[in-house]
């Protein structure tokens, strides 16, 4: 896996000026999504993490902000906070929520934040998990979460378990570890994970297929199409899924 530094720099320079094109499209810039339209999918989200309207949330690994801004305009009594190891994605995020006045924004590693044991009432990631050590991101947010807290997570699974790819799969599978700093699992692998590290209940899981035409043309008309093979005739095996787990001791 790639270092937090390289992340960082990696973010700041591909994912800010870079896709200025974009933005204006879409703030909410996933691989996988239920739907295209980021209202939408604000909305979808907040009826995954099961959000009621008063809770204390945090976005780890926040990107500009644009599942914030979908959260924060639907609930706004909640007091969502966002963390990002970019810089230039958190100066761009403070643009976008000016008028949002229940959002808070503060560069943080989510493996190590700076925030006190038993926070916040929901902590969730939206395709950023897998850019640090899982198991200690896992804990992290078991200790920020308060007793009952909820735990979501929105992201990439390899299709099934890696010794059932064939070659070509587990090429480009491998590839798109490489070339993106991400690792990936396959869904048995996550639940056993957290179910080894302890203090989670699983409540739900989904897994959705068609990966999101708008992060394949992010991809394709920036200079990341260098580094990435964004093709539909290229997609690694790979699927989106979410899991809702509950704190339970």
């Amino acid at each position: 896996m790639k270092n937090i530094a390289y992340i960082k720099d990696y973010y700041n320079k591909y994912y800010t000026n870079e896709l200025n094109f974009y933005w204006n499209k879409t703030q909410i810039l996933n691989a996988f999504k239920t739907f295209e339209n980021d209202y939408m999918q604000g909305k979808w989200l907040s009826h995954r993490m099961g959000i009621k309207g008063k809770e204390k949330i945090l976005d780890c690994g926040c990107g500009i902000g644009g599942v914030m801004k979908q959260i924060s305009y639907l609930y706004p009594n909640i007091d969502i906070h966002g963390i990002n190891v970019s810089d230039g994605q958190i100066k761009i995020a403070k643009e976008l929520l000016k008028e949002s006045n229940n959002c808070t924004l503060s560069i943080q590693d989510f493996m190590n934040t700076k925030y006190d044991n038993n926070t916040f009432d929901i902590v969730y990631f939206c395709e950023s998990i897998c850019h640090n050590d899982f198991d200690n991101v896992i804990k992290e947010a078991y200790r920020i979460l308060k007793p009952k807290g909820i735990l979501y997570i929105k992201d990439l699974v390899i299709k099934s378990s890696k010794d059932k790819l064939d070659k070509e799969e587990l090429n480009n599978l491998n590839h798109f570890i490489n070339s993106w700093g991400y690792n990936v699992f396959d869904i048995e692998t996550i639940i056993n994970k957290i179910d080894s590290i302890g203090g989670f209940k699983l409540i739900n899981k989904k897994k959705f297929i068609k990966p999101s035409l708008n992060w394949l043309d992010a991809v394709r008309n920036s200079s990341l199409k260098k580094y990435h093979n964004a093709k539909l005739s290229n997609i690694p095996p790979i699927r989106g899924a979410d899991f809702l787990y509950k704190k339970y001791k």
